[in-house]
Order: structure tokens, then C-alpha cells, then sequence
């Protein structure tokens, strides 16, 4: 009672003193409307900025050097630390209303040095009045959920009606057009990444999200290595782990799984038909009988916001949970009222960066609805904030930011919806060309002008497209429903993302931009463009790059490697290949990375990268023109240039000697089938060291033999062996993972196929 009574005077000190509510500059002019119309004990959704935050760019030099997850735990600890010391009274005065229910919801958001909270217009006034190391207190509005989605309606017509497809038992077709099947059966299914779904919430138990379901092990009460369990007749939170404690300190008691911050609670499953279907995209496992998921094997951190302040607060609980990538299907649009606070959507993307983090986002379906939502505001935040790395034809380069916005592509064509958005965005003083705009621009952000600054480009958005409309995920209820949108879009990204970090964990936030934006298919105007982004993602293609071979040609595929000089201003050189590269683009590769070519003439000039386009076996001939002229015949020679420990040089020699050379393995094993994924048929190459009996046996997961290849007494050499998708019994097998297994001796080696039918 003593606290309530000090409070009260407290409160009532703010009218004795003559201050008023127009007085209180700290307080945004959009919420100064709402707090004058609002009753006195009405609540007031707000979240108040303090002056002095911590800059990504200064984050930046801080942790130069660091490894992404090391940065990520640095960058945690220092704006930790710094809202700590700078908060104090505003959240102690806050702690005390609160106690006097005056005030309630206080949430810290160290990561911008924010307090969002729910209080009365007279406790928002006198907090502007007290505390002058507040930069600004804003309104906190909250948006119908059907307003935030990006689906084009599918999710709320989903619900109502309960439609639902049935299993396809195949990938849904999605995955097939951006090649992730290809990634799965080299090995890679997203396995040790942390993907965070900022959504509408998940049914988290669905047969095939529950077993990717991120464990908080924070909360791990009774070390049994998991917050989630069966028990013999359902999936449930862990009972020995459910002890009203906050185990891992983040201000969330029991946070198994994520956390909802529309409720304020610990199971965040509400209104998830949405975000079941977009979770399903980034990693369903198909146990239904549909695979829908880009990363099967990835973990879903689930997260429900309610205004922009809790997107914000889930980001941050993302990367202090140490997430690898942040999704959300979520985005404000242009026209809402009040509209969004660009500015803050920018400096919370870029701590993402500073921290290690990929951000996918949809960038809305307002495709043409130019009256509502005019470029450059036809991109919705925060898919209008910038990547993490600048394509070539962002010739207007500004900073940098977590996001890749993505466009959608419809999964049967492969051609961009009307309802996929328009580029560019705009980084500018938005309130000189539109004064109605509610927030200032702050100089820094100013990077990317389109309309201020006559002929210039903005930022090119979406910076990528993905199949949305016409896609398949897993539906609310269990199941499956259909999918849309750039909705559909941003989680076919996401677990793309997931692929390449599986595969390459050291990439940052800037190889896996790259990555993504450069190995797109060219779709539309040539190069990077404001429908298709840099394209259409392939899967497959970025998986290559990220770990480093891009369809190379290994060297115990090459018999030599010769050039020379023809005379005429080209330089010549001629591959020998053992193996079968038929319609793929290689370059030459030693041990696993694709080395330059280099043609010289005494040391001085570099040609470029030997690439053989449609390469089989036998004889290749490549020319590449030298523009200073033609090298000295005599002079000329050709290195491969690779590591220091693996120098490789050649000098020309007469074609028919070429045709004499032989090629003995050093090593018995497996090298590789191709197509793969295939249908009907596949070509399995193996190594032999010295002559041995070898079988060759053809598992399903299961681990029941399908098929023998071989069985038989085998030479040393190369070796090739085709299997068509049949059993032992001259039966066709189902579409599916299939291990192949060789057996030379005491030599057993394995392999991952795919057929897809």
C-alpha cells in the first residue's frame, strides 16, 4: 500500500507542476493523439527509446575477428551490458507502477536499449516528463493477423473451411524446382541450424515439425537433454522441466520451445495455421507422407509477436538464444495506420548483421496496388531493409544490413505472381517528399534515395524469388494444406540458408547473400531486378558454392592437363577427362576447391578460370583469348595454380603421347553417380586400388537390401555400373533415399542417391 500511495502522489505531481500533455516533447506526436482521445484508465500499448544506443558499426570493430558464433555471444554480452547501465531509473520507476498496476507488460529490449509496456495516458506523460535520457516514447499498435501475413488469404480460408490436400508422398513441388532434393542426397539436410520462425505461432506437434522442434536446454530442469517429450500417447512439454522458473535467466519462465508474446506465455501455438505452413516449408520431415521441408533436419525456434515492439523482442530473443536465422512471413505495409517505423526496422536489422544473422522476410503480395502502397514503398518492411551483401547491379551502394526479401515465383511456372511485389525500396528523407510520414529519417539511413535524388536507383528489392503461390505445407491439425504468396516464398529461403550453413557453418551473413543472390536462376531483366530479385533460388547451385566446388572436376578424374599457344591471339588448352560431366559447367578442382587457371608467359599475365561446359569423358579443347596477344610459343607454359603444398604443372606435349596415358587409382572407392537426383536411370562410378572381389548392394533407409549391381571378381581402374530404379526381382522402387554401398575387401564405403519419379 505504501508504494501505491507514493506512486499516486507521484503521479499527481505531474499536474500539479503545470505541465501538460502537448508539453511532453518526448512523446511521439502520433501517440500524443492517442493518449489525448484515450480515457484516463484506458492502456496504452508504448515502447520507449533511449538516447544513447549502442551502433552496429561500433559492434563491428568490437568483435573484428570473431568466428559468427563467437560474435553472436559478444555481441549479446556488450548490448546487454550497455542497456543495463543506462536504463536503471526509467525501469525501476516503470517496476514500481507495475507493482501499483499502473503500469504492466514491462519488457526489456536490451538490443535497441528499448522498454516496451502497457500504461494509462498520465504514467506515459509523467515518463516523458521525468526521464530526459528518453529519446522518444511511441505508440505500440497492433495489426489484425490476416493484415500481417503475406499469403494472399490462404491461411484464414484454410482454417475456415479445414482444407487440407492428401500426401503426395514426394516433395511438394517447391523443393523440386529449386533443386533442394539434389542437396539432400549429397548428405545435407540443414542438421546443427537453428532457424527462428517470427509468425502467427506453430502446432508445434505436428507428426512432422515436433521432432525439429528447437529444445531450450537452458530450461532443462531434469538434464534429460530435452524440453520435449512423448509420452506414450502425445507430444508434451517435458513434466520434470515445468517448474515456474526462469532456469536460463532471460526474463521467460519455461521457454521450451520459443516463446509467445501474445500472450505472454510459454506455448506459442496460437492462431498457427499460418505459421504451421511456413514452418513446414523451412524443415517439415515428411512423416505424413509429403515432404514439404527445404531442411529437414534443421531446428524450428517458434516465436508469436503482437506489434512491432514484440518482432523486435523476438529477433533479440532469437539471437540470444543463438538461432542462426531469423524468418518471418510477417510484414507492414505502407498504408497502415500508424505506418511503420522504418528507422527502427533498419537499426534492429542491423544488429541481426552485427551478430551473425541471416533474416529472410516476405515483402508483401501488394504486387500492383500502387494507389495503397506506391513504389518504393510497394516493398514491405522489414523486407525493405538491405542485404548483407551489395549485388554488382546495386550500383548505388549504402550500408548494410541481415535481410534477404523475397519475391514470389508460382511453384507450376516458375514465373513471378502479380501479387509479388515491385522494387525498388527507399532509404531517404522520406518526410521531404511524403510529410505525412510520422518518423525522421536519421542521416545514416539516408543511404539508398530514390525519389529525393533525381535518376537514382534506391535499393534493389526483392533480392530474391522463391516459389510461394501453388506450394504445399503442413497444416494446422496435422496434415496438409496448400500454400501462398511471398509467404510461401520467405521459408523456401530460409531453408536454403539452413542448407548452406549445414554444409558450411563458418559462412557469414555476407557468403550466404552471395551466395543465394549469385547462384539464382536468371529470371526476367537481365541481372538484378526489382520483380525477380537476382532470380529464382536454386538450392542446389548455392549448396556447390558453399562448400566450395561449383560442380568441379576432382583430379583423379584428369589423365593431364596441357596448353599452349595457337599463334592467333588465343591461348589453347587441352583436359583429358576419366569421368562423365555431361551438362554441367566445371572447373578444375584440387581437393575440393576450384582452382584458377593461369596462362603464362614469363610470369606475367593471368588469362582466367578454365571452364568446360557439357564435359564427358575423352578429349576437351578450350580456347581463352589473351587480349594483350598471343603468348611465345616457345615460352609458354601452364600452371594450376593450387594450394602451396599442391602445385601442379604441365608443359605441352604431342597429342598421340597424351592418348598413351594411363590412369591407376590410388584408392578403392565410391567417386559419385550422375544425374543425381535421377529418373530412370543412374550411373555409379567407384575406384578400385587392386583387384578384388567387389559387391555393390543398393539399401532403402530402412536398411533392407533393394538391388546387387555387382558381385563378381573387379580389377584395378575405373569402374562404372548403372542402376535403373528396379529391385532384385526387376520391380520399380518408389521415389526415395537410397544408400548404395560398396564392398572391396576389407574396403566398405557408402553413398547417398536419389530417385525422383
Amino acid at each position: 500500500m505504501k508504494s501505491t500511495i507514493v506512486f499516486l502522489l507521484a503521479a499527481g505531481a505531474l499536474f500539479c507542476s503545470g505541465i501538460t500533455r502537448a508539453e511532453s516533447s518526448r512523446i511521439h506526436p502520433y501517440l500524443q493523439g492517442v493518449i489525448e482521445s484515450a480515457p484516463a484508465t484506458q492502456f496504452v500499448d508504448v515502447y520507449a527509446v533511449l538516447g544513447d544506443r549502442v551502433k552496429a558499426s561500433d559492434l563491428a570493430i568490437r568483435t573484428s575477428g570473431m568466428k559468427r558464433k563467437a560474435r553472436q555471444s559478444e555481441v549479446v554480452r556488450i548490448l546487454k551490458d550497455h542497456s543495463a547501465s543506462t536504463r536503471g531509473a526509467v525501469e525501476s520507476f516503470l517496476r514500481q507502477a507495475e507493482s501499483s498496476g499502473m503500469v504492466r507488460d514491462i519488457t526489456i529490449i536490451w538490443a535497441i536499449n528499448t522498454i516496451s509496456f502497457s500504461a494509462t495516458p498520465a504514467i506515459i506523460e509523467e515518463v516523458s516528463a521525468k526521464f530526459p535520457e528518453l529519446e522518444r516514447i511511441h505508440f505500440d499498435p497492433k495489426f489484425p493477423e490476416e493484415q500481417l501475413v503475406d499469403d494472399n488469404g490462404i491461411s484464414k480460408r484454410n482454417a475456415e473451411t479445414g482444407a487440407q490436400v492428401s500426401p503426395i508422398m514426394a516433395p511438394q513441388i517447391g523443393l523440386t524446382l529449386i533443386n533442394a532434393p539434389a542437396v539432400w542426397a549429397e548428405g545435407d539436410s540443414g542438421a546443427g541450424v537453428i532457424v527462428a520462425n517470427i509468425d502467427t505461432g506453430c502446432d508445434w506437434d505436428h507428426s512432422d515439425l515436433v521432432r525439429n522442434m528447437w529444445n531450450n536446454l537452458g530450461e532443462d530442469a531434469n538434464g534429460n537433454n530435452a524440453t520435449i517429450i512423448w509420452n506414450g500417447a502425445s507430444w508434451v512439454f517435458d513434466p520434470g522441466d515445468v517448474n515456474g522458473i526462469d532456469d536460463d535467466g532471460n526474463g521467460h519462465v519455461d521457454d521450451f520451445l520459443g516463446w509467445d508474446y501474445v500472450g505472454n506465455d510459454n506455448n506459442p501455438s496460437g492462431g498457427a495455421s499460418h505459421g504451421t505452413s511456413t514452418s513446414g516449408i523451412v524443415a517439415g520431415d515428411g512423416t505424413g507422407g509429403t515432404q514439404t521441408g527445404v531442411a529437414p533436419r534443421a531446428k524450428l525456434m517458434i516465436l508469436e509477436p503482437n506489434g512491432e515492439a514484440s518482432v523486435w523482442t523476438a529477433m533479440q530473443y532469437a539471437i540470444d538464444k543463438g538461432a542462426d536465422i531469423t524468418t518471418s512471413s510477417l510484414s507492414y505495409k505502407w498504408y497502415f495506420n500508424p505506418q511503420p517505423n522504418y528507422p527502427m526496422w533498419r537499426e534492429m536489422t542491423d544488429l541481426e548483421l552485427a551478430a551473425g544473422m541471416v533474416h529472410t522476410n516476405s515483402t508483401s503480395n501488394d504486387g500492383g496496388l500502387f494507389s495503397i502502397a506506391p513504389i518504393p514503398y510497394n516493398i514491405s518492411a522489414p523486407g525493405n531493409s538491405p542485404p548483407s551483401w551489395i549485388h554488382p547491379d546495386q550500383t548505388l551502394v549504402g550500408g548494410l544490413s541481415s535481410v534477404i526479401g523475397a519475391g514470389n515465383v508460382e511453384a507450376s511456372t516458375d514465373i513471378i505472381a502479380t501479387s509479388s511485389p515491385y522494387g525498388p525500396s527507399a532509404w531517404e528523407d522520406i518526410q521531404s517528399v511524403h510529410p505525412g510520414y510520422p518518423f525522421a529519417m536519421p542521416a545514416g539511413y539516408q543511404d539508398y534515395p530514390f525519389e529525393t535524388v533525381p535518376g537514382a536507383i534506391g535499393l534493389l528489392k526483392p533480392d530474391v524469388s522463391a516459389p510461394g503461390n501453388g506450394t504445399t505445407s503442413t497444416r494446422e491439425g496435422g496434415g496438409y494444406s496448400t500454400f501462398s504468396g511471398t509467404s510461401g516464398a520467405t521459408p523456401h529461403v530460409a531453408g536454403t540458408a539452413a542448407l548452406l550453413l549445414g554444409a558450411n557453418p563458418n559462412l557469414e551473413p555476407a557468403d550466404v547473400s552471395r551466395i543465394i543472390q549469385t547462384t539464382a536462376v536468371e529470371k526476367g531483366a537481365a541481372g538484378k531486378d526489382n520483380r525477380y530479385g537476382a532470380g529464382r533460388i536454386d538450392a542446389y547451385a548455392a549448396y556447390l558454392e558453399a562448400i566450395g566446388t561449383g560442380g568441379s572436376i576432382p583430379c583423379s578424374d584428369i589423365v593431364f592437363f596441357n596448353a599452349r599457344c595457337n599463334g592467333s591471339g588465343t591461348a589453347q588448352a587441352m583436359v583429358k577427362l576419366l569421368g562423365d560431366y555431361g551438362g554441367e559447367i566445371v572447373t578444375l578442382d584440387y581437393d575440393g576447391v576450384p582452382q584458377e587457371v593461369t596462362l603464362m608467359s614469363d610470369g606475367s599475365r593471368s588469362i582466367g578460370r578454365l571452364a568446360i561446359q557439357n564435359a564427358g569423358i575423352g578429349m576437351h579443347t578450350i580456347e581463352m583469348v589473351d587480349p594483350a596477344g598471343c603468348f611465345d610459343p616457345i615460352d609458354f607454359e601452364c600452371t594450376v595454380t593450387a594450394r602451396a603444398d599442391a602445385e601442379w604443372d604441365a608443359i605441352w606435349q604431342e597429342y598421340e603421347k597424351m592418348e598413351q596415358s594411363t590412369f591407376v587409382p590410388s584408392e578403392t572407392k565410391l567417386t559419385g553417380n550422375y544425374p543425381n537426383p535421377f529418373n530412370p536411370s543412374t550411373t555409379i562410378s567407384y575406384n578400385i586400388g587392386d583387384a578384388a572381389h567387389v559387391t555393390m548392394k543398393i539399401y532403402n533407409t530402412l536398411g533392407q537390401e533393394v538391388a546387387t549391381l555387382v558381385n563378381q571378381l573387379v580389377n584395378e581402374g575405373r569402374h562404372t555400373v548403372s542402376w535403373n530404379g528396379t529391385n532384385s526381382y526387376g520391380a520399380g522402387v518408389a521415389s526415395g533415399l537410397y544408400i548404395v554401398r560398396l564392398t572391396a575387401g576389407s574396403h566398405v564405403s557408402t553413398q547417398r542417391i536419389l530417385l525422383m519419379k
